[in-house]
């Protein structure tokens, strides 16, 4: 009984997400910010993440842009050919839980997001919780797809980054650059931390 009645919690969360058309409510906001923080005794401005009375950042390298993307982030590959990262809220609560009776649903979502000039779409795989650092659950689409631009590649990750709240990472890139995009992509979100606000020089 206990398990149908979950079963039965789970489809309802899921048909609510794709009938209504709404995000799950959240408290972290994608939007980037940026201030002075002090590590080690050197000081450099890096992007943050609001979360409540919270801050989460990301360690950026030279090669990579962050700006704000709608109610998200795109992290733009500068020495790629148009090969980028976008950070956004998933459609699905963290109680969805990745498993055989979720995953269609969350493939669907996932196609949903591709674009819509993509013509040929296949699912080349699947991977499951390729981001298992910090105790972090996700479950990975990877589509191949042609455009008037050519042959691309796009990944769409479904990631339950904190512990009420699911993202979604969406890496595209040309068919061959795609693995390095990827490669970048999770190296950028592994390097999310939880900003220790006296790092944040005053005043910004």
């Amino acid at each position: 009984m206990v398990k149908i009645l979950n079963m039965i919690q789970m489809k309802t969360a899921i048909a609510f997400a794709f009938v209504t058309g709404t995000l799950s409510l959240s408290a972290l906001d994608l939007t980037p910010n940026f201030a002075p923080m002090a590590s080690d005794g050197i000081v450099l401005t890096n992007p943050f993440f609001t979360d409540g009375g919270k801050k989460y950042g990301v360690i950026l390298n030279m090669d990579t842009e962050l700006t704000s993307y709608g109610d998200g982030a795109k992290f733009k590959f500068t020495k790629l050919d148009h090969a980028e990262m976008i950070l956004r809220h998933s459609p699905f609560d963290v109680n969805v839980k990745f498993g055989p009776d979720t995953l269609d649903a969350y493939e669907q979502a996932a196609r949903k997001m591709l674009p819509q000039v993509a013509e040929g779409v296949t699912l080349e795989r699947q991977l499951k919780n390729p981001l298992p650092m910090n105790a972090w659950e996700s479950h990975r689409f990877i589509f191949k797809y042609t455009t008037p631009a050519g042959v691309s590649r796009e990944s769409i990750t479904f990631l339950n980054i904190l512990p009420g709240e699911q993202v979604v990472m969406q890496v595209y890139a040309k068919d061959a650059q795609f693995e390095n995009a990827a490669a970048r992509a999770d190296d950028v979100i592994r390097r999310w931390y939880e900003v220790d606000p006296k790092s944040i020089k005053r005043g910004n």
